[in-house]
C-alpha cells in the first residue's frame, strides 16, 4: 500500500512527576499509527533513542535495491536480519560487496523504548525512491510511502529538540 502524499508525523506529550520527566509517544501516517501511545518512558530515555535514530539515518547507505521484486521483499529481508543476524538477504543483492553489514542500519525506529516494543520499520531505497516501510501491527500488513531522508531527519532533529529542552526543565530525568 502506497500513497505518495503521505507525511510522516511525530507525537511527543511530556509530562513531569515529582520533578522527573516522562514522556508518550508515537509516529503516525494519516490513518495509521506506529507505536504504542499509551505506553510511558523517561523523557531522558526517549532523548536518547531518538538521537540514536537521527544518527542511524544519517549512516544509511545510499544503495537501491531495486533488484529484488518488491519492497515487501525488501521489509523481510531486513527483518530477518534485524531480528535473526542473518544476512543472505543482504548478499543476495551485492549490498555486502559494497558496505559493512550491520543489524540495526535500516531500522526506522527508536530501539529500546517500550513504546515501539514489538513494532518494525525500515528506511531504504527502492527503485530510487527513499521508502519507509513498516509492518502494521494489527493486520500485519507492509504499508510504504516514499519519503525524502532529509526531511525524515528533520522531522526527527525538531522531536529531538524538543525531548532535549523538556529534559533540560526536568534535572531529575536520565540525562539526554
Amino acid at each position: 500500500m502506497e500513497n505518495e502524499s503521505q507525511l510522516l508525523r511525530i507525537d511527543v506529550k511530556i509530562a513531569s512527576l515529582n520533578g522527573r520527566g516522562f514522556a508518550q509517544c508515537c509516529f503516525v501516517s494519516q490513518d495509521h499509527v506506529i507505536g504504542d501511545f499509551e505506553q510511558r518512558m523517561l523523557l531522558g530515555s526517549l532523548g536518547l533513542a531518538v538521537g540514536d535514530l537521527v544518527d542511524r539515518i544519517k549512516k544509511i547507505p545510499d544503495f537501491d535495491f531495486r533488484s529484488s521484486r518488491s519492497i515487501e521483499e525488501v521489509f523481510d529481508g531486513m527483518s530477518v536480519s534485524f531480528l535473526k543476524a542473518e544476512f543472505d538477504f543482504f548478499e543476495a543483492n551485492n549490498f555486502s560487496v559494497c558496505h559493512e553489514l550491520k543489524t540495526d542500519q535500516f531500522f526506522a525506529l527508536p530501539l529500546a523504548i517500550e513504546a515501539f516494543d514489538g513494532e518494525e520499520a525500515y528506511v531504504f531505497k527502492f527503485e530510487k525512491q527513499w521508502r519507509f516501510v513498516w509492518r502494521q501491527w494489527e493486520t500485519k500488513e507492509v504499508v510504504h510511502f516514499s519519503i525524502d531522508r532529509n526531511l525524515l531527519i528533520q522531522v526527527l532533529g525538531t522531536a529531538l529538540e524538543v525531548i532535549r529542552s523538556e529534559a533540560g526543565k526536568n534535572p531529575a530525568s536520565d540525562a539526554c
